[in-house]
């Protein structure tokens, strides 16, 4: 099925994001902060999160760099131990850090950089840190099996260090989960000629242009029990593929619903995440451009839905390319 609709005229300007990033990691594994550098010392360093879980650590300026500025005459490793450094020609150490280039931040519950992204793996979230395999969580107020938070928990520290929620109503019902504040979408409300849109611009970025998502209340988006929304979860994170969706290998039955949209000249496609393919309840749903080829962001976009269809109001997100999709949506 094919709709053609009309852009809507706006008046907004946006934020700009670069393609990629240069990520310093400390010694002890934590992410620079703030630029690594030598700061009125005789090594480089930097302010950091995760790691040793101290404010500061020894980073390098470039790869194969010691924090002295020397250049390093081994590979720059843990060497079994918990800090990185090198070894010189003359037989010495000193510390040294790794560089890489990103997209995005990931870090796990253990405020860990990740090394990878966040995957599931045999029904729990986790990535790869430099302490081993560590929890992680794909979406705000979602643990690492793919629970959501309850509504009147949601995550937060409770007086712990460590970001937690209750899930259950059993005082064992607690685990780990990700904060709103590791969301990466902050909503901007920008004012068309007709009305308002809200629009979010991503750090992700495809070939220098600018990723968008915009949002639209829908009050047909039904809300799933936790049980759904963890197996919704599990399905939007085997998700491998713009073009191709497959359904659900639980009980749940679970079925991706598509159709065509046409958007100024754009080919859209609209998808809907039934609950099963009989009584067509939809607990998710989102909108993409033909042109978008990163699929995290696709993924983020059906989070998006269905973290808002679980604690309402919900949402249907349409994901664009280089500029936002402003065409009136009928559901």
């Amino acid at each position: 099925m094919m709709r053609v609709y009309v852009a809507l005229v706006a008046f907004f300007s946006f934020i700009s994001w670069t393609s990629s990033h240069i990520v310093h990691y400390t010694s002890s594994g934590g992410v620079c902060t703030n630029t690594c550098g030598y700061h009125d010392y005789k090594y480089t360093w930097c302010q950091q999160k995760g790691g040793s879980g101290h404010g500061w650590d020894y980073c390098s300026l470039q790869e194969g760099l010691a924090v002295s500025g020397e250049k390093c005459d081994s590979p720059c490793d843990l060497w079994g131990g918990s800090y990185r450094y090198c070894y010189f020609r003359n037989g010495k150490w000193n510390y040294c850090g790794t560089l890489s280039e990103w997209d995005s931040f990931e870090y796990s519950l253990k405020n860990n950089s990740c090394k990878n992204s966040c995957q599931i793996t045999k029904a729990h979230f986790q990535c790869e840190t430099v302490h081993g395999l560590e929890p992680c969580s794909p979406f705000r107020d979602v643990t690492p099996t793919g629970l959501p938070c309850h509504i009147n928990y949601q995550c937060a520290k409770y007086g712990c260090s460590a970001y937690h929620c209750q899930t259950g109503k059993g005082e064992d019902d607690w685990d780990l989960c990700r904060p709103k504040n590791n969301d990466g979408c902050i909503w901007k409300v920008s004012v068309t000629n007709t009305s308002l849109a809200e629009i979010c611009t991503l750090v992700y970025s495809q070939k220098k242009s600018n990723i968008f998502f915009r949002r639209e209340m829908q009050t047909k988006i039904v809300s799933p029990t936790k049980e759904q929304f963890k197996d919704a979860v599990h399905l939007i994170a085997n998700l491998n593929t713009i073009r191709n969706f497959s359904d659900s290998d639980t009980l749940s039955e679970m079925y991706f619903y598509k159709e065509s949209i046409l958007c100024n000249g754009i080919n859209y496609t609209s998808v809907k995440l039934w609950l099963d393919n009989y009584t067509n309840k939809t607990i998710a749903h989102v909108i993409f451009s033909e042109i978008l080829s990163i699929i995290k962001v696709l993924r983020l976009a059906f989070y998006t839905s269905l973290h808002s269809a679980f604690y309402s109001p919900a949402y249907t997100i349409i994901v664009s390319v280089g500029e936002p999709m402003l065409c009136s949506i009928d559901y």
